[in-house]
This record gives structure tokens, sequence and C-alpha cells, in this order.
């Protein structure tokens, strides 16, 4: 890894996926019927969580970008995010198509880091009023005549699809752009780049953070995969 990585960011987008494998691990234990019902704020944890990857968007956005857009490795990044969001539609779609995603967390974030890069110049308070008027578009232009299933992504309908993982770009554009306004006025004041000692156990519990969209990808087949091989086992 390179010295000049922050660590902080990485240690961060750990601790999100580790609550993301959690909550999909307790989604997975009721499924196989491993213990009752899950409680009632379940739903919100997975909301929260989705949340602090859309943050972690944003402030990566600008620590990656701020100072001089690095087009050839935006594009890399946001080639590889859009194969991965593919690849999850696509295998839940043959898993279960009644359910599937259709516009999941990695469909968002390849989007909204796109509609990020026009913001990436205004002023700090500017992108933060910005996403506070994103977090609230669905509750101020919802209307029926975004309804037909093809405009279901952007956020804006009275009801959709039922889907696994479904993040449309509105409300959740807010969490980026919240994110990304956020790092602005840190980086001006001059804590943003501010790290962690760059020890080797903090280097550790970062690595999943630096390889998060693999860990994405792998983490619910793992954790299936083992639950159907303890069940099958009783």
């Amino acid at each position: 890894m390179s010295s000049s990585r922050l660590i902080w960011p990485d240690l961060l987008r750990s601790l999100s996926l580790i609550a993301m494998a959690s909550f999909h691990l307790g989604y997975d234990l009721e499924a196989l019927g491993f213990h009752p019902d899950l409680p009632l704020w379940w739903p919100d944890y997975a909301r929260a969580i989705a949340g602090s990857f859309l943050l972690l968007v944003g402030v990566s956005l600008w620590l990656a970008h701020g100072r001089s857009i690095g087009w050839r490795g935006f594009w890399r990044r946001e080639a590889a995010i859009v194969a991965g969001a593919i690849a999850v539609s696509g295998v839940t779609y043959l898993a279960m198509p009644g359910f599937y995603v259709y516009f999941g967390i990695l469909h968002s974030i390849a989007i909204c880091s796109l509609l990020a890069l026009a913001c990436l110049r205004l002023p700090a308070l500017v992108t933060l009023l910005l996403g506070g008027l994103a977090l609230f578009m669905p509750y101020l232009f919802a209307m029926p005549q975004m309804n037909a299933p093809w405009l279901w992504w952007i956020g804006l309908s009275t009801r959709w699809g039922a889907a696994m993982d479904f993040v449309p770009v509105f409300p959740w554009l807010g969490m980026v752009l919240l994110g990304l306004g956020g790092a602005k006025l840190a980086d001006g004041l001059g804590l943003l780049r501010r790290d962690l000692p760059h020890s080797r156990g903090l280097r550790r519990l970062g690595f999943l953070g630096r390889h998060s969209l693999a860990v994405y990808l792998i983490h619910q087949p793992v954790i299936l995969g083992s639950l159907w091989l303890v069940a099958a086992m009783r």
C-alpha cells in the first residue's frame, strides 16, 4: 500500500462492510430458519449502512479528485462498479427473478459518482445545501407520472417494484453530496488529510476497506454458502 494513502477512510469503509455483513448474516439466518423474526429496526439498520457507504463515496471523491480530476482512475473505478452492478443484477435475477436487484447500492454509487462530479468545484456550503435538497426530493417531487418501471431508479415514483436492495438516486444522492461537501469543509480547515499512525495493525484493519468492491461482491455468497452447509449438516 502506498504510504501516501490515508488509513482512516479505509478503516471507515471496513466498519461499513462489517456492518453490512452483519445485516446480511441476520437476514440469511432468518431465511434459513436459524432464529425468529428479525427486529423491527433491521430495515433502518440497512438504510444506515447504505448511508455510511454513500457518505464515504462523497468523501473519497474529494480525496481522489478534489485537487485535480484523475480521469483515468475515475473511469477505471466507474467501469469496475458498473461491472459489479451488472453482475449483481444478473445473479439475483437468476436466483430470485421476482425480487432481484435492479438498482442497488452499486448502481447508485455509479450514477451518483457521475452526478457528484458536477458539484466538485462548487463551494462547500452550496454542495451541502444541494445534498440536503436531494434528501428531500422524494417528499417534494414524487409523482404518479414517475411510476413507470423504467423510471423507478430515479426515486421520484410513488410506488416501485420489490427488490432485495433498492437504492434510487433520490434521496441517496444527498448522502454523496453531504460527504463531498463535508470533505471540502474539512479540507479547507486542514483536517481532512490528517491521518492515523501507519501501523501494521491499522493497515490490517483497513484491508477490507481497500478492497471494498471485491468484499461486497463475495461476502453474501460466502455467508449464505456457509449457512447452507451448516443447515445441511443439522
